[in-house]
């Protein structure tokens, strides 16, 4: 399309609204981006409003320039890039502003649309949750009567436009629904922007000191859910294996291997086998936590020898994943490096330090003894379970032990392995996380980062790896029941079970009914992450077997008919009927413009009624005055938006009073034909009340 200039009546009738649409656009990127980009295009899509109504002035080049200039700093001065998820996006949003600004054609209008549809879309880059889906679909409805206005609906008000962009919307998500269900998934994104890395709490860090887990502790970010097939582990087995560290310096766990090694082969299982899919939440590593020892996984997975799962790449958007698994497990015999690495501290031990172990060592010196004498300590000792420990001077064990004694989970599972090291007993740091809380409405276990833990893993001869949990002793409830904790006044754990008050609860109840709909709510985002958020090539291809698709070829074929069958359904459903008829006033027009055509006076397709009016006046002088009061009277009907009786009686009226008569002479006639011919190259629609172009029928009726 050529670009043309924009008339103040092209503007007068579609800017608002897509100023509208625009300011609802960027308004999602207020939670993910600085206020101050968002609000650049607010106030751009203001001051264009204002140009619209002559209250501000039309910006020059110069200052276009200049706010360019000062859009790009804007961006760089919060990101230092023009790329990546912020970085790319803002710019873009700067971009729309400025191209709203300096518009001057039809084309650039069009551009503003499609620029606009753009950028509703890199909100998915941020969220894509049921809300965001639902608003996009909103705005995207906007932007569609918007498109509508600017190519030909001159005559339809707001609402009609609205109405048949919503119309217009909705016939599409059938379509959309079928390419999504049958159009083949690729795995990962479809780019990958260099640095695109998502920012915020992503939950267990591949090390671990003092306050790495309890600044998770109060987050309800989801980490993962799982849908078990049968039995529900009991909240003491629900301990999901991640990173498991051997190394310490005295303050930080580590791994101690820059790379893991594949298990030389799989460890004994025994205990109830519980089935279940996991479905995880992007987190930039490569673990996948199963229920303590996976028996079965996908091929895509790897045991390494610590007992925990890795996937190929780093795990940057949802996946799901069908799992096995058993609670206890036998590993292999410990080699003479893991021992060591089982039983190394960092210099020597805290003279107060060795003189507990010591006495301990008095006692009884088997590791199971020893490790009951650690749990016992801190079940009596006045230890406190807490989300804001003090900062510890010196010695972080010593300290912890002897002088704070208030901390988190991975205080209690990294002192309890220094202290089965310095007893002798090889022991090693596991994290992950523990428990979960059920939804008895989507029948799903949610693991919140929350829920991050630490615990610990001492070598019995005979046994292998045993869990031990420290924590336990100190907050058995963290650990036996499925709770909620939240912080006191002074830092220590609070716990409470939501969802226990929230089924015991009267459902009259305010603060039981809030509850249950907080549980409906997690069932139906769970539903939505399951089946859509995670519909990759592993869930299409279960959904395809289901119904019978097993090649290529009966794809295409399926997804044919189907697209067929829905175009055949919106054809029957939204074909244009002839409406014409039902209104009585264009059909008395109808029946006199007929009358008409029998005196050689035929309406062009392309004439206005009141061109033809004058024309039929300029070229029958006899019928201007009845014919001029008849047109004029429809047109007020027609357009006036009302049809009281009185009025179409009296039109009726008007309509009689054209003679009827034989048809023209060939003079007429051929004037009546030029004159309309002539008439109807650039008039309006056929039924418009109005008509623009240049009368050119002034010498027609002279040369008659």
């Amino acid at each position: 399309m050529s670009p043309s200039a924009l008339s103040p009546e092209l503007l007068r009738r579609n800017l608002p609204l897509l100023c509208a649409a625009l300011a609802l656009v960027v308004t999602p990127h207020t939670a993910d981006l600085p206020l101050d980009i968002p609000g650049f295009v607010w106030l751009a899509c203001g001051w264009r409003l204002a140009m619209l109504y002559d209250k501000a002035p039309a910006l020059a080049r110069v200052s276009l320039f200049l706010l360019t200039l000062a859009g790009a700093g804007l961006v760089y001065l919060h990101f230092h890039k023009f790329y990546g998820r912020e970085g790319g996006t803002a710019l873009f949003l700067v971009g729309l502003g400025l191209k709203l600004l300096e518009m001057r054609s039809l084309r650039d209008l069009y551009l503003v649309v499609y620029l606009a549809l753009f950028v509703a879309v890199t909100e998915y880059l941020f969220s894509q949750s049921i809300p965001i889906a639902a608003y996009t679909l909103g705005v995207v409805t906007l932007l569609m009567s918007c498109l509508i206005g600017l190519n030909g609906g001159e005559s339809l008000s707001l609402v009609h436009r609205l109405r048949l962009g919503a119309k217009m919307v909705a016939q599409a998500i059938p379509v959309m629904v079928v390419l999504f269900l049958f159009l083949p998934r690729i795995a990962g994104p479809l780019w990958k922007l260099p640095e695109d890395e998502p920012s915020g709490k992503t939950g267990l860090s591949d090390s671990m000191e003092p306050g790495e887990i309890s600044r998770l502790g109060l987050s309800r970010e989801t980490a993962f859910h799982v849908d078990f097939e049968a039995t529900l582990p009991p909240p003491q087995e629900r301990y999901w294996r991640g990173p498991v560290f051997w190394q310490f310096d005295g303050r930080r766990w580590t791994a101690g291997y820059d790379t893991p090694l594949p298990a030389r082969q799989p460890p004994q299982l025994s205990g109830t086998t519980y089935r279940y899919a996991l479905t995880l939440e992007p987190h930039r590593r490569r673990w996948v936590f199963p229920l303590e020892t996976a028996e079965s996984f996908p091929a895509e997975l790897t045991r390494v020898e610590d007992g925990f799962l890795l996937a190929v790449e780093p795990i940057r958007e949802r996946r799901r994943y069908v799992l096995s698994s058993r609670p206890a497990a036998r590993f292999n015999a410990l080699s003479e490096s893991e021992r060591r690495r089982a039983l190394q501290i960092p210099g020597i031990p805290d003279e107060r330090v060795r003189e507990l172990v010591n006495g301990w060592l008095l006692e009884n010196p088997s590791a199971e003894a020893l490790a009951q004498r650690a749990l016992r300590h801190f079940r009596e000792e006045p230890f406190v379970y807490s989300l804001r420990p003090p900062a510890i001077a010196g010695d972080p064990v010593a300290g912890f032990l002897f002088d704070t004694r208030r901390g988190f989970c991975e205080h209690y599972s990294g002192a309890f392995v220094y202290l089965m090291r310095v007893a002798g007993v090889p022991a090693r740091v596991v994290t992950g996380y523990q428990g979960g809380h059920w939804n008895p409405v989507g029948h799903f276990l949610e693991v919140a980062q929350a829920d991050a833990h630490a615990w610990a893993e001492i070598w019995l001869d005979g046994d292998g790896w045993t869990r031990i949990d420290p924590t336990a002793a100190v907050a058995p409830e963290r650990i036996e029941r499925e709770m909620e904790f939240a912080a006191g006044a002074d830092g220590a754990v609070v716990f409470a079970s939501p969802v226990a008050e929230a089924l015991g609860e009267r459902l009259s109840s305010l603060h039981g009914l809030m509850r249950e709909a907080g549980l409906m709510w997690d069932a139906v985002d769970h539903a939505w992450v399951q089946w859509v958020l995670a519909y990759g090539p592993e869930n299409q291809g279960r959904f395809l077997d289901r119904l019978g698709i097993v090649d290529w070829n009966r794809l295409v074929y399926s997804l044919t008919g189907l697209l067929s069958a829905l175009a055949l359904v919106s054809f029957a459903l939204l074909w244009p009927r002839n409406r014409g008829a039902a209104d009585p006033a264009l059909r008395i027009y109808r029946r006199i413009t007929a009358k008409l055509e029998h005196m050689g006076l035929t309406r062009g397709p392309a004439e206005g009624m009141a061109d033809f009016a004058a024309r039929v006046a300029r070229t029958r002088p006899e019928l201007a005055e009845s014919f001029g009061r008849f047109t004029e009277l429809f047109l007020a009907i027609r357009y006036g938006g009302s049809e009281p009786a009185a009025a179409l009686e009296r039109l009726k009226a008007l309509g009689r009073e054209i003679p009827s008569g034989q048809r023209g002479s060939h003079q007429h006639r051929g004037l009546g034909d030029l004159d309309a011919r002539t008439q109807g190259i650039s008039g309006a629609a056929a039924e418009a009340p109005h008509h623009q172009c240049p009368q050119t029928s002034g010498n027609h009726s002279h040369r008659q």
